[in-house]
């Protein structure tokens, strides 16, 4: 069993990947979540994250939020973020439980120097939060086993043209991150597109008969366009499902470095996919999913309940 701190920025993705380890508690072990705003505020995150974790009968995890803004630049709120909360589409009870009196990075800093040994940071939106924690604790460095976060792409992109969303909302945050010397394994964009939910799989979920399952088939009915236009695709639940089976996915290691100073290139992860700087892999990109495993962790996870 891996302990972990989940950082994350709840809305329709983030609540399979909380699904996922809570079914999965053999396999991880959340001993703390922090928020941090990306679409929404990080007040609304945070309240997300409480109202999955009672639906999902976890009142006991400590929820923090973090950053409300990234390092440099100010967040721009989507211009519709007044209309929706980022759970849509299904029901969730209020949140059984208070948040933490800490700031999320002082919860994160507290777990990891209590904890009996090094814990893995998992990380499913922007890392400003991380970002700060290894500025603000460079003596709990050697508590964090590695990081493992969905962010940045090497031959996709989705907020710019090779510029991958979390990436582009804190570049000078991913650039601490993947600079920290703390080992960095990397569920790219491209490897997330390959995580395709179809009308099939949300006609499966909606057959389980437990209340985490409808919720799960609303929030993807309401998320999804199954048209066949376009595949609909879950971007974050692959940072846990890596954790619960590391099998369904693949890659390999890289020098990167993220970029902070171009104008149309902010938040770009640069890869050296061909040893061109001479220097040592710092992350692990993970680029291929196995999408029938990804499918079956969730719909079976989904029975947990």
């Amino acid at each position: 069993m891996t302990d972990i701190i989940l950082d994350c920025d709840p809305g329709h993705e983030d609540f399979f990947g909380l699904m996922l380890a809570l079914a999965n508690t053999d396999k991880v072990n959340i001993k703390a979540i922090s928020t941090t705003v990306a679409y929404q505020t990080v007040e609304n995150v945070q309240r997300n994250a409480m109202k999955a974790l009672t639906l999902l009968g976890r009142t006991d995890i400590p929820v923090a939020h973090g950053a409300a803004k990234p390092l440099v630049e100010p967040f721009g709120l989507a211009d519709n973020w007044r209309e929706f909360t980022g759970l849509d589409g299904a029901d969730f009870p209020e949140p059984g439980f208070a948040p933490s009196e800490l700031s999320g990075i002082e919860l994160m800093a507290k777990t990891l120097r209590e904890a009996d040994a090094p814990m893995v940071i998992a990380i499913s939106g922007p890392v400003t939060n991380v970002a700060l924690l290894l500025a603000a604790h460079p003596e709990l460095h050697d508590k964090i086993e590695k990081i493992v976060l969905m962010g940045g792409a090497i031959n996709t992109g989705n907020r710019y043209p090779g510029v991958e969303y979390n990436f582009s909302i804190d570049p000078e945050a991913a650039k601490i991150v993947v600079n920290s010397g703390v080992p960095v394994v990397m569920i790219t964009r491209d490897l997330t597109e390959q995580g395709v939910i179809t009308a099939e799989t949300v006609a499966k979920m909606r057959a389980v008969d437990n209340p985490v399952a409808q919720v799960a088939a609303d929030l993807m009915d309401h998320y999804g366009d199954y048209s066949g236009t376009a595949p609909v695709v879950l971007n974050d639940p692959e940072v846990i499902a890596y954790l619960i089976d590391p099998t369904m996915f693949s890659g390999a290691d890289y020098y990167v470095d993220v970029e902070t100073q171009g104008q149309l290139t902010r938040g770009h992860l640069v890869v050296d996919q061909h040893q061109m700087t001479g220097k040592q892999p710092n992350a692990t990109l993970m680029t291929t999913l196995d999408n029938d495993k990804f499918v079956d962790l969730i719909l079976s996870s989904l029975t947990a309940y």
